[in-house]
């Protein structure tokens, strides 16, 4: 039994770890497959060993390896005037780190994660390997850079995130102590998803008007934003009238991760916009969802070249800022859309964080008067 438990066990941790360390628990299963299986010919408790360490190894991944974010109290040391705009986004680290992504599963799937932490986890570190580094961290910081300079003096603009450090919590404890009263809380998410709601939950339970914080404001999701939405036109139409070809758009949306009726409610607004601002050119959109069905999305493709179209383009505009997981979801669909001759091009406006910023320097503003 105990050489089967060592076997299994380390082989799930070698999926679930990176460098030495997986390289160590491959020899481990390795020694104690020989030692179970080829010396000692014994496969009686060959199923317990799987089980027991399923369980245990997801037990680890949701109480051990996960980072417990602990809230203290704290007193203000000199009260400031300046308003504090705080940024709180996912987060993501550059490399895979197995911590961040395993409080990022608990968080998101909760006891859940006693069942699918495995498996999560070997699918996070699969898109680093295939993918290879995050920009998560990158562009939420060039985010907070250009607010910076939009808003100048009177405020200050500070990053935090929900599964990556510094986390949200934490930000919020800094802020305090050091005398901030005027919050403004700025959610860096497309619509009021699972994250959203992790982060509600998450800022509730901070309770902040028991520490006589009461200037406290929240900001929406961008899924209302008018401006994001014709760039997404802009971006779209420009690329076709460049074409100079019959050309097709898969708007697609977040299924699991978004609210679905603002997801889609963003989406039909591009559309609107796209054929409004169109009448000498015929542009065939379809609205399918990524991670609900490949099929659902392949078949929008099929669809849209019964119209003879030369030219796809795939969009995903109802991420605020790509992860490692939406990143892995459209390179997927781009491996398996394969249709004959037609050019297909993933479209993803180079301007999106600069209107981003604009949204959210507007919001403030008008909070503000």
């Amino acid at each position: 039994m105990l050489f089967s438990i060592i076997l299994f066990s380390s082989l799930a941790l070698s999926f679930i770890l990176k460098g030495s360390y997986e390289n160590i628990f491959i020899v481990l299963a390795t020694i104690a497959f020989y030692k179970q299986v080829i010396v000692n010919k014994n496969y009686k408790y060959l199923i317990y060993g799987i089980l027991i360490s399923f369980i245990g190894v997801n037990l680890v991944i949701s109480f051990i390896f996960k980072d417990y974010i602990v809230i203290k109290d704290t007193e203000p040391i000199k009260e400031k005037k300046e308003t504090l705009v705080l940024l709180v986004s996912e987060g993501e680290d550059k490399n895979y780190n197995i911590r961040e992504r395993s409080t990022q599963i608990y968080y998101e799937e909760g006891y859940k994660a006693m069942f699918t932490g495995i498996n999560s986890l070997y699918n996070y570190k699969s898109y680093y390997s295939k993918l290879g580094f995050s920009e998560f961290k990158h562009k939420a910081e060039e985010i907070a850079e250009k607010l910076r300079h939009s808003l100048g003096s009177g405020y200050r603009v500070v990053n935090s995130y929900m599964y990556s450090k510094p986390y949200f919590e934490y930000s919020v404890e800094s802020i305090i102590e050091q005398g901030y009263k005027n919050i403004i809380i700025c959610p860096l998410f497309m619509t009021e998803g699972t994250d959203y709601e992790v982060f509600i939950k998450r800022y509730e339970e901070l309770n902040l008007a028991s520490r006589n914080i009461a200037g406290v404001e929240v900001l929406e999701p961008f899924y209302n934003a008018n401006n994001l939405a014709q760039l997404y036109k802009d971006e779209i139409l420009n690329n076709i009238r460049k074409s100079g070809e019959d050309s097709g758009v898969l708007l697609i949306g977040l299924h699991n991760k978004n609210n679905l009726e603002q997801d889609i409610l963003f989406r039909e607004k591009i559309k609107k916009y796209i054929e409004d601002a169109e009448t000498d050119i015929d542009v065939q959109i379809k609205l399918p969802l990524l991670e609900n069905n490949k099929k659902d999305i392949i078949k929008s493709g099929e669809e849209l070249l019964e119209y003879g179209i030369n030219t796809l383009y795939v969009v995903a505009p109802t991420s605020a800022i790509d992860t490692m997981y939406t990143r892995h979801l459209i390179n997927s669909i781009l491996e398996e859309l394969d249709m004959g001759d037609t050019k297909f091009y993933y479209i993803d406006p180079p301007d999106k964080i600069n209107t981003l910023v604009d949204t959210l320097y507007t919001k403030i503003i008008l909070m503000q008067v």
